[in-house]
C-alpha cells in the first residue's frame, strides 16, 4: 500500500470502524531518550508512552497511537486562539503516530483543548493555524475514537486557513 492511499484511507474512515483498546496498561509505543549533566556527572533516561492506541477493524495492519506530547520538556505553550475556551490554556502538543504492519508510517500534531474536553488540529504557520485537510480529517477521527462529542464547536471557534 502506498503513503496517499493509506492517508486517504484513514481519512475516510470513522471512529467507529476503529476499536480504541480503552483499559490501563501499557501501549508498547514508547520514546526513550537518554540525557546527562556534565556539571554534577548524572545522567538517565526519560521515558514517554503513548496514551491511547487504536486499531482498524477492517485491517489490522493499520493501528493509531496517540497522546504522547511532541516533546519530553515542558514548554509554556500560547496560542491566541484558546482564548476563546473557557480554559485557555493549551498543556503541550501532542502527537498521533499512525502504523502499518508495526512500521511507523506518519505523524500528525494536535491539541487538547478547554481542559482536555476536546481535539483539535495543529498545522504550521503563525499559531499553528494553517491546516490540511488530512490533519482536519484526524484530528476529527481522533476526537470521535476518543469519545469527545463536540468536535465541530471546538473546531469552529479557532480561525484555521485550509491549505489544500
Amino acid at each position: 500500500m502506498r503513503l496517499d492511499e493509506l492517508q486517504t484511507l484513514i481519512a475516510s474512515s470513522r471512529p467507529a470502524e476503529w476499536r480504541r483498546i480503552k483499559l490501563s496498561g501499557p501501549t508498547y509505543r514508547d520514546r526513550f531518550g537518554a540525557w546527562s549533566s556534565p556539571a554534577d556527572g548524572t545522567s538517565g533516561i526519560d521515558h514517554d508512552s503513548h496514551v491511547e492506541v487504536a486499531v482498524y477493524r477492517s485491517d489490522i495492519d493499520l493501528t493509531v497511537a496517540y497522546g504522547m506530547p511532541e516533546s519530553q520538556h515542558e514548554h509554556k505553550l500560547k496560542f491566541d486562539w484558546s482564548e476563546n475556551f473557557p480554559d485557555s490554556e493549551i498543556r503541550e502538543i501532542s502527537i498521533a503516530d499512525f502504523f502499518w504492519r508495526g512500521s511507523l508510517v506518519d505523524r500528525v500534531n494536535y491539541v487538547y483543548v478547554d481542559g482536555g474536553r476536546g481535539i483539535v488540529p495543529l498545522g504550521s504557520g503563525h499559531q499553528g493555524l494553517r491546516i490540511t485537510q488530512y490533519g482536519l480529517a484526524v484530528a476529527r477521527l481522533l476526537s470521535g475514537i476518543a469519545e469527545y462529542d463536540e468536535f465541530d464547536r471546538y473546531y469552529s471557534s479557532v480561525p484555521y486557513e485550509l491549505q489544500d
